[in-house]
C-alpha cells in the first residue's frame, strides 16, 4: 500500500474536515437561489398570444352583435383557448391534462378553476385590469385586457 507523503496528508485532512464541516445556508440566500434558478426557462414557459378575435376584422357578423371575446395563448409545451363572455371565461388547456388554471390582474387577486381530465375549465367571475393566465406545470400567458 502507497503511503502518503505530508503534503498529500495535510490536503487529505483538509478535504475530509471540510466534508464533515455543516454549513447552514441563509434562508433568504436559498429562497434567492431557487428563484434565481426557476427564471432559467421563463422564455419556454411564457405562451404567446397568437389570436384575438378583438384584433380580428368581422367577416360576416355584423358590428353591433355582441359576442363572446376568443383568445388563443401558445408555447413550445402547448396553447391555451379562452372563450371571454361577459364574467365567464371557459378554456381549454391543450395537450388536455388535469390542471389548475389560476386568472390573476395586476394587483394580485386571483379566481382558480380545476380542469377536467380533457383540459376543459370555467371561471366565473371576473377581474379589473389587465390580467394573465398560469397553468400548473404548463406556463403563464402575457397580461391581457378584457
Amino acid at each position: 500500500m502507497n503511503e502518503s507523503t505530508p503534503e498529500e496528508q495535510a490536503v487529505l485532512d483538509d478535504l475530509a474536515l471540510a466534508l464533515r464541516e455543516h454549513h447552514d445556508i441563509d434562508p433568504r440566500h436559498r429562497e434567492a437561489a431557487q428563484a434565481a434558478f426557476a427564471w432559467r426557462t421563463i422564455d419556454d414557459e411564457l405562451m404567446e398570444l397568437t389570436y384575438d378575435s378583438l384584433q380580428t376584422p368581422a367577416m360576416v357578423r355584423s358590428a353591433g352583435v355582441d359576442e363572446p371575446r376568443t383568445v388563443s395563448f401558445t408555447s413550445s409545451i402547448g396553447s391555451l383557448e379562452l372563450e371571454i363572455d361577459g364574467d365567464r371565461v371557459m378554456g381549454h388547456v391543450l395537450p388536455g391534462a388535469t390542471v389548475t388554471v389560476v386568472m390573476t390582474n395586476v394587483v394580485g387577486e386571483s379566481l382558480t378553476s380545476a380542469s377536467d381530465e380533457d383540459g376543459v375549465f370555467e371561471l366565473a367571475g371576473n377581474l379589473p385590469g389587465p390580467v394573465r393566465f398560469s397553468i400548473s406545470g404548463q406556463g403563464v400567458t402575457q397580461w391581457l385586457t378584457f
